[in-house]
Parts: C-alpha cells; sequence; structure tokens
C-alpha cells in the first residue's frame, strides 16, 4: 500500500484520505510518508482532535506556526490578501502584508495562498474526522479548489454515522482524487514482525491483527525466549495501549459505553436485544450506541445481528477500565436475561451469578448445569464444572459435599485426569464431610484407581477404607465390590476376585436400584467370560436388549466392552467385534470417552490378531492422542503397535512398545502377560536366552498366582522355544502339562490352538508327530482367524515335512505360510519362507536380479549390513568411501533381491540367512 500511496502523492494536484479503524497503523503511516516527502518538499503536519470547545482552524494554524521559517524571504510573492492572517499566524508576521479585514472566505484563500507559495507543499492532516468544523471546511475549499503547487494527505477513522445531525459528513464528497484503506494485518505480515510464526498466530488471535495492538503485544514479549513470549503474548495488556483505549472508552456516549461493557461481560457474539438488556440501555438508541461503539473500534459486526467485542485484547482492556460495582450489575443483568432466554445454558447463567456474587444462585446453576452435561452424554464437561467449583474458596460446605460425591460419580465414564485424582483424595482425606458422603466418595475413587489409574492395590485399599463408612448403605458398597470382582484385575487369585462378586451380590440384595442391578450382572457375566467359562454365553443372553435407562444402558455397553475384551483374549474375534458393536450401539448418541477409549483399545488388538494391519498405526496415533501415553488405557494399543512392528520385523521398536505397555498395564493380568510374552520373543529373536528365560519365568509365576491359564496363549509358545533352546526339553514339557491342565474344560480356542502349537514344539524331534501338531495348530489359528501365528505353525510344518522328504505337503505348508506372511507384508518372513521353497523346488520363480542370482554381490550385502545398523547413506558412504547415490543403488537392489518393501525391515538376521 505504500508504494501506491506514494505514486498518488507524486500526482500534482492530489487530495488523498486514508482511512482505517482507530489502531490500524494510519498515524504512523503518516508519520513515515512525512519522513520520506521532507526531503523533496515543504511538509506541514496537522494533529486534528475532538474538543469541546475546539478553535476554529487550530491544526492548520498550528501546522504553518511550527514552520515559520519555510516561508522566509518570500514576502514579496504575496498579495495583499495575505494580510488577514496577521491575527491567526503571529509567527508570520514579518513576512505578511500589511493587516486586512477578514472573513471567512477570505482567510480560506489566505489560507490556500500560503500553502500554495513554496513550489512543492504536502499538507498532512491525522484524524481528519475529529477536526472542528471550521478545518474541515477548509480542507474541503482545498479539495474543491486544487493547485499543482498542493497535495493534501488526510486520515481519518471509517465514519459509520454523523456526531451530530448538524455534522458535515466526512471525507469530502468531491474533490478526492485517491482513497486508501488499512485493513487489519494478516498472520503473515505479523509473522515478519514477530520472531516466530507460532508467536504470530497467538499474537493475531489475541488482536484481530489491528496494528496498534499487534506492536504493543510484541513490543511487550521483545526479549524473552519464544516459549515464555508466546505464553505472554495470550494475556498480556500493554499498559500505554490500555490507557490509550480507555482514554477513548471514556469519552464515548454513555448509551455506547454500555453496551460495550455488556458485550464484554457476556463474552461472546450477541445480538442488539441481548445487549441493550445487560446494558440496560434505552432500545430507541441501540442502532447509534452500536455505530459509535463499531467505529471507536470496541465492537464489530459479525452479520445477522450479532455483535462481538473487536478483540480478545480490547475485551481484557475495557473489562480493567468498566469499575467494580458496574461490572456487578452487569453480570447480575445477564444472568437473569439468560435465564429468561429460549434456550438458557446453565452453564452461562452459572458464570454470571458467580461474577455478581451470587453465591446461591451460582451453586445451583452449577449443579444444573452437571446435570445437564451427565443427560446430554459429556462426562468431561460435568468433571471440568464440578472441579471448577470445588476450587473456588466460596462454595458453601454442604455444597461442597455433594459436589465432591457427584465428582466422584462422574469418574465411572469419563477420562480421569490426575488433577481429579489428586481432588478426590483430598476431599476424602481433608475435607469435613458426612461418612456417608466420605465413603461413596472412597468407592469411586478406588473404582477409578483400578479401572482407569492401573492402581490397583490403592484402588483397594480406598474401597476397604469404605466399607465402615458404608455400613449402612450396602448397595452403595455393592458398587465398589464389583469393581474387585472382575478376574482381571490385580495379582490376586481368581478365586478371591470370585469372593468379591459373591460378597457385592448378598450387599445388592433387595435393592431396587436398577442401575446396580445391571453393574453386578455385567460383572457377574463378564469374571465368567473372562475365565472362560462355558456357561458365560448363557448369562450372555440375559442381558437387556434396549434399556430405557441411561445409566442402565451404560451399564450394559461396558458389559458389552468387557465382554468383547475377554472373547479377543479366549479367541473368540468375530463374537468380540460384535460385542463392540452392541456396547457402541447403546451409546450412539452419548459422549462416553472412557468406554470408547476401551472399545478402541479392543478393536486394535483384534486388528493385530486377525491381521487388519494397514490402519492399526494410526489408529493407535490417534488412540494414544485421546487418551495420553501415560495413562494405564494407552497400554492396550501399545500391546497392539508391538505386536504389529514384531510381525514386520521391527524388533528393536517393538520392544520399547512393550516395555511400555507393561508399566502402564500393572494390575491388568491379560495385559501384563501378552506384554511378558513380546518382550520374551524378541529376546529370542535376538538369542539372548538367559535373559529371556528369566522374563518368561517372571510371567509364567503372575499367571500361576491368577490361577487363570487362557491368558498364556500368547507367552507360552515363546516360553517353550526359550526352553527348548536351552536344552530344558522336562521342564519345557511340565510346562505344557501344567498349561494344558489350566486350560482344560475352559472355553479358550486361542489357548487350546497354543497348546497345539507347543506339543509340536515339544515333538520336533519326531518329525511325523510335530508336522501333525504343527498342522493342527496352524488350523485352530487360521479358524479363529489369526492369520501370521497360522503361518508360522505352518512355516514349521513345512520344515518338519521337509525332514521326512514329503515334498507335496512341504510346498503346502510352506506355500500356505508365504502366502499369508506377504499377504501381510511381513517381508522378511516371506523372503525366509521362498528361500526354502527354492531350496526344496527348484521350478519356484526367483524374485531377486541376475548377476549373483538370488544372492546378494559382496558390496550389496556390506552395503545392506550397516543399513540394517540404521546407519544413513551418507555415513555409510563415508565408511566404505563411496558417493551417497551408489550406496543407494547397492541398498536398492539388495531390497529388490530380498523383496523387502522398505530398509525399516532389513535386520542383520535376515542377512545372515542370506550368506547361509
Amino acid at each position: 500500500m505504500e508504494k501506491a500511496l506514494e505514486q498518488e502523492i507524486a500526482k500534482p494536484s492530489a487530495f488523498i484520505v486514508v482511512e482505517g479503524e482507530p489502531g490500524s497503523g494510519r498515524s504512523s503511516l503518516l508519520d513515515r510518508v512525512a519522513r520520506s516527502e521532507g526531503r523533496n518538499r515543504t511538509v506541514l503536519e496537522a494533529r486534528c482532535a475532538r474538543e469541546r470547545d475546539p478553535v476554529p482552524l487550530a491544526p492548520v494554524l498550528d501546522a504553518l506556526g511550527t514552520a515559520a521559517g519555510e516561508w522566509t524571504g518570500m514576502a514579496d510573492r504575496l498579495s495583499p490578501l495575505a494580510g488577514v492572517l496577521h491575527p491567526l499566524l503571529p509567527e508570520l508576521r514579518p513576512v505578511l502584508p500589511d493587516p486586512l479585514g477578514s472573513d471567512r472566505h477570505l482567510v480560506h484563500r489566505a489560507l490556500r495562498e500560503l500553502l500554495t507559495l513554496p513550489e512543492r507543499t504536502l499538507l498532512i492532516v491525522d484524524d481528519a474526522d475529529e477536526a472542528d468544523e471550521e478545518t474541515q471546511e477548509f480542507l474541503r475549499y482545498l479539495a474543491s479548489r486544487p493547485s499543482e503547487r498542493l497535495v493534501v494527505l488526510t486520515s481519518s477513522a471509517i465514519r459509520l454515522r454523523q456526531r451530530e445531525a448538524r455534522d458535515s459528513w466526512w471525507p469530502p464528497r468531491a474533490g478526492v482524487t485517491a482513497r486508501f484503506t488499512l485493513k487489519p494485518l494478516q498472520v503473515e505480515d505479523i509473522a515478519a514482525m514477530a520472531a516466530s510464526l507460532e508467536l504470530a498466530e497467538r499474537v493475531h488471535r489475541r488482536t484481530d491483527g489491528v496494528a496498534a495492538a499487534v506492536t504493543a503485544v510484541l513490543e511487550s514479549v521483545a526479549g524473552l525466549d519464544a516459549r515464555a513470549a508466546v505464553k505472554l503474548s495470550e494475556k498480556v495488556v500493554p499498559g500505554a495501549w490500555a490507557a490509550e483505549l480507555a482514554a477513548r472508552y471514556a469519552v464515548l456516549d454513555e448509551g455506547a459505553a454500555a453496551i460495550v461493557s455488556a458485550a464484554v461481560i457476556l463474552g461472546r457474539p450477541a445480538c442488539a436485544k441481548t445487549l441493550a438488556a445487560v446494558a440496560g440501555s434505552d432500545w430507541a438508541g441501540i442502532v447509534d450506541d452500536l455505530l459509535q461503539a463499531m467505529a471507536g473500534g470496541f465492537l464489530r459486526d459479525q452479520g445477522n445481528d450479532r455483535y462481538a467485542v473487536r478483540s480478545p485484547l480490547v475485551a481484557d482492556a475495557v473489562h480493567a477500565a468498566v469499575p467494580g460495582p458496574r461490572r456487578y450489575r452487569l453480570h447480575s443483568n445477564a444472568a437473569r436475561f439468560l435465564a429468561c432466554s429460549d434456550e438458557p445454558r446453565p452453564e452461562r447463567i452459572a458464570y454470571h451469578h458467580r461474577e455478581a456474587g451470587e453465591l446461591d444462585e451460582w451453586a445451583r446453576r452449577v449443579a444444573e448445569s452437571v446435570d445437564l452435561a451427565t443427560a446430554e452424554g459429556r462426562p468431561e464437561d460435568a468433571v471440568r464444572l464440578l472441579e471448577a467449583a470445588l476450587g473456588d474458596a466460596a462454595l458453601s460446605r454442604a455444597n461442597r459435599e455433594d459436589f465432591a460425591v457427584r465428582l466422584s460419580r462422574e469418574t465411572a465414564y469419563g477420562l480421569i485426569g490426575e488433577s481429579t485424582l489428586r481432588l478426590l483424595r483430598t476431599a476424602a482425606r481433608e475435607w469435613p464431610m458426612s461418612k456417608a458422603a466420605r465413603g461413596e466418595i472412597r468407592i469411586n475413587l478406588g473404582r477409578v484407581l483400578i479401572n482407569q489409574a492401573g492402581q490397583v492395590d490403592a484402588g483397594r485399599s480406598e474401597i476397604e477404607l469404605a466399607i465402615t463408612d458404608l455400613a449402612d448403605r450396602r448397595p452403595l458398597l455393592a458398587r465398589g465390590l464389583i469393581t474387585l470382582a472382575l478376574p482381571h484385575v490385580g495379582a490376586v487369585p481368581v478365586e478371591e476376585n470370585m469372593r468379591w462378586l459373591d460378597e457385592a451380590v448378598r450387599a445388592s440384595k433387595g435393592t431396587r436400584d436398577v442401575e446396580l442391578i445391571a453393574a453386578v450382572t455385567a460383572n457377574r457375566v463378564s469374571g465368567r467370560m473372562q475365565i472362560a467359562d462355558p456357561g458365560a454365553w448363557q448369562d450372555v443372553g440375559t442381558l437387556p436388549a434396549s434399556p430405557r435407562s441411561a445409566e442402565v444402558r451404560r451399564q450394559v455397553s461396558r458389559t458389552y466392552i468387557n465382554l468383547a475384551d475377554a472373547a479377543a483374549w479366549n479367541g473368540y474375534y468375530p463374537v468380540a467385534r460384535t460385542y463392540l458393536a452392541t456396547a457402541r450401539r447403546l451409546i450412539q448418541d452419548e459422549e462416553q470417552p472412557y468406554l470408547e477409549a476401551l472399545a478402541a483399545g479392543t478393536d486394535l488388538r483384534l486388528d493385530v490378531a486377525m491381521g487388519i494391519w494397514p490402519e492399526v498405526e494410526t489408529g493407535v496415533r490417534e488412540l494414544l492422542e485421546r487418551v495420553g501415553e501415560g495413562s494405564s488405557l494407552a497400554a492396550e494399543p501399545l500391546l497392539a503397535l508391538g505386536w504389529h512392528r514384531l510381525g514386520n520385523g521391527r524388533r528393536k521398536e517393538a520392544s520399547r512398545n512393550f516395555d511400555a505397555a507393561f508399566t502402564l498395564a500393572a494390575g491388568n493380568v491379560p495385559q501384563q502377560a501378552s506384554a511378558f510374552a513380546g518382550r520374551v520373543t524378541v529376546l529370542l529373536a535376538a538369542k539372548e536366552l538367559p535373559t529371556a528365560a528369566r522374563l518368561a519365568e517372571s510371567g509364567l509365576e503372575t499367571i500361576r498366582r491368577k490361577n487363570n491359564w487362557v491368558w498364556a496363549a500368547e507367552l507360552l509358545p515363546s516360553a517353550v522355544r526359550v526352553l527348548i533352546a536351552l536344552a530344558q526339553h522336562e521342564a519345557a514339557t511340565r510346562l505344557v502339562d501344567e498349561y494344558q491342565e489350566g486350560i482344560a474344560e475352559r472355553d479358550a480356542p486361542l489357548a487350546h490352538a497354543a497348546a497345539l502349537f507347543c506339543r509340536g514344539l515339544l515333538a520336533r524331534k519326531r518329525p511325523g508327530d510335530a508336522a501333525e501338531s504343527f498342522g493342527r495348530a496352524s488350523l485352530a489359528y487360521q479358524a479363529l482367524p489369526r492369520p501370521y501365528a497360522a503361518a508360522v505353525a505352518s512355516e514349521l510344518a513345512g520344515e518338519c515335512h521337509a525332514e521326512l522328504g514329503d515334498h507335496r505337503k512341504l510346498l503346502g505348508a510352506l506355500t500356505s505360510a508365504e502366502t499369508i506372511y506377504r499377504s501381510l507384508k511381513s517381508a522378511a518372513d516371506a523372503q525366509r519362507c521362498r528361500r526354502l521353497l527354492a531350496r526344496h523346488d527348484p521350478t519356484t520363480p526367483s524374485r531377486g536380479r541376475r548377476g549373483y542370482g538370488q544372492s546378494l554381490s559382496p558390496r550389496e550385502l556390506e552395503v545392506a549390513r550397516l543399513a540394517a545398523q540404521s546407519l544413513s547413506n551418507r555415513e555409510i558412504a563415508e565408511r566404505l568411501f563411496l558417493s551417497a547415490r551408489t550406496v543407494e543403488v547397492h541398498i536398492g537392489r539388495a531390497l529388490t533381491k530380498l523383496d523387502l518393501p522398505s530398509r525399516a525391515v532389513l535386520t542383520e538376521d535376515l542377512l545372515r540367512e542370506q550368506r547361509a
């Protein structure tokens, strides 16, 4: 814009108007123009301001008087007309002709003559819209009588209305040669001024791009490090800028000031009717009030009769400028008006009552807000509202007790953070309250510690402490006891979990609480499914299909999610999917983040087990973002990611995932068993047998203590392989016998498939028996379906058939395994099977390039080995004295010959097989 402005100024007889809202940078722009043009012409700068009793023509006369020296030596060029200026410009008396009587027209003519006396004059008039009427009239006179010696540049705010009926319109209706409008700065404009794009984005949101505000905020954060600057920019109110805004606010008409205050108090866009009602303004003057507020840069029109405060920074500054008593009255007005609106939102009403100091109404409206959030299935909002209220020292003791109990109840379905747990612990231990309230808080705290935080011992302790407090409230006690009843909870034997379930059933006997009855039923059914009790299926059939009560619907939904989890561990994958679909149908109209996270975790485990791998990493990343990587709910997706990466040959990454999952799964035995299995499998592949053996024994001991062997289905095959590799065949046999005894009469297809696989491992020295067991295991895994495990069993069966010389069965088993591996994009495993097939069947097509045939050349092998160690192309090139391009070619050829999709799956084990 400045370049275009300079071009207009260069034109003779120009009259230019620059417009913009207050703070848009008009004055700064004119200052830069004055400095730039001062080298080439006479520049006069006039500053205008709105005054109660203005002196006519004062801005122009002051500018001329300041530059009196410009007319020295020009007296002989002035006409007698200039004598009318004697009383107005005493500074120029030495060069003015003899005094002359005057009138308005003669003064205008004389001033014009004076301005056009130099060869090139630039008259700059800032804030011309605020000038007195005589000055504006003179500027209109200049616009109508241009001179090649004079350029006029004015700035003004965009006029939305006349101040008074007698005001003349500005800018002039005729004679204006160019008009520019300053727009708010965009993020990219601010980025050129700021230290970072992030800071520019925050400053733009804070100021809405108004130039003066942007400059003030950036000056306030100058010199700070990037993070501190970003943080401060979101809340700073620059003092000088705020003082200037307060001065503008102070001169607003009373009605306009009230409208601005009301908009700030409401804190969100509102219609004219709402603003007038909250402000207590006269409806007849609302249009003029709004126009003045917008012209002053306080409000902006969003369209459709919606008006908002110009920016968050303006809101903060005006809020500070509104006196306390007036602010309280406005908040009270807002609360009453919103309460009578068509769609009253109790949360907003509660906020205004609190700000007005109306504490009883505030507490009542907070309770209504929580009720609404719960009814609409927004547990996280309910928790947020309750925590905010409990953190307010003004809350009464009775309300504090009530809200603390309600907060503990909301933990059942939301994702609960550490701050909520700390608050509930403090409430239970330190706040004065009734025994019943304290007991209920302890019960609910214990449940969330077990279910979400993974702190089983701490949760059990809270529930046990509640038993005394709830001696007379047995149904409530039952809620805590059923949490301890699920077999997967804690390291105690399953029998103890079942004892807690019996206690819960007795405690709930005779109750009419349908939600509690549903909860007890849910845990009884889920418990039986978790231990793979064949009779559990009959209990599932007793669950209500479409409960009317929202609370019962949530309980039944939770039941189906628990059933899906148990069915998945047992190997009933399609059934688990069906249960998840039923659970989601029951809560489809609600926001239940805890239940949704549980379901999503089980879905990921099913995807990995069933070989649906393409979207696993994306699904894991999204779920971790929702629950947080430090939550116990993150254990499930991390396990899924670990098994997925292990199947793709990315053992180091998988090991990190298993370690993280193991830490987070404290108290959840099946998840811990799966993490043990993954870690042992990684160590076995790396041939770290002693460490693998110790870890396997730790995992098995966890299963023994729990006494639920169906959860060892992933761990047992790796544990048996480790024992056999260590030549501990008898120990391996005893382990398999113990396992089979533990799963006898259990309806767990995955566990029985694992038993067949382990029998094959034990019979490995008897190829015929081993081949039969591996074949049966492969079929059992395929039936689940669990394709990767089926492929492993089929591959081992193929090796046994090779030893037996059964060419037909060998080809069938290895071809089946290779096909499955390839479909799963498990490249290293597929390549290993193709090599075995090629060794036993010369007709198997080769996928590598010629030259060295299927084998890697010595140089390709050397480069590939370094790439497998995670060295970059440049690092390999420097080590082997090659160019980076040559290294890239060698790696490409190696991957082609090995039929691998990328260097990420290139491993040293695979290269050792290639050399062999």
